[in-house]
């Protein structure tokens, strides 16, 4: 029985082209090879990024993505392989099954209560005429009769 994995691999950031090929080649044999009957789904080799803290004094990560259905006994093999493979410096393989799906509330009731033609339509041009009758240059003679007293004390 196949089960659906994904792995993602971490490489160490120095390491060159033929490297990366060389183990994403290895991990293609050991899940489609020996007659496992795996079947890789997704392959994504996305370049070098900044990690989130140190890994083995490293500060960045040559990052390669995984999806595949595959036995589980091979399983056993890539962890192993991830583990003695020194330019791999962190590896993770999760069962893509126990991943959940995101939960999303579907909304029930409408947002409004009412009726949207309940509602009336506001003219804002009369409250901007109403605005020119307001004199604001009694408010600057005030602040400065304030200031003037303020000098004086």
């Amino acid at each position: 029985m196949l089960n659906k994995y994904e792995t993602i691999i971490i490489i160490n950031p120095n390491a060159d082209t033929e490297t990366v090929d060389k183990i994403t080649t290895e991990l293609q044999n050991m899940i489609t090879g020996d007659g496992t009957g795996g079947v890789i789904t997704k392959l994504e080799n996305w370049g070098k990024r900044k990690l989130a803290y140190d890994i083995k004094r490293n500060k960045e990560g040559i990052y390669v993505l995984l999806d595949y259905e595959t036995d589980p006994k091979i399983i056993q093999r890539i962890e192993r392989y991830c583990i003695l493979s020194e330019p791999i410096i962190k590896h993770m393989t999760v069962r893509a099954e126990d991943i959940p799906e995101p939960r999303t509330k579907e909304i029930t009731k409408p947002i409004f209560d009412e009726d949207e033609d309940d509602f009336t339509q506001v003219d804002f041009k009369d409250y901007d005429e109403d605005e020119e009758d307001i004199d604001y240059d009694d408010d600057e003679e005030d602040n400065e009769d304030d200031e003037d007293d303020e000098e004086d004390s």
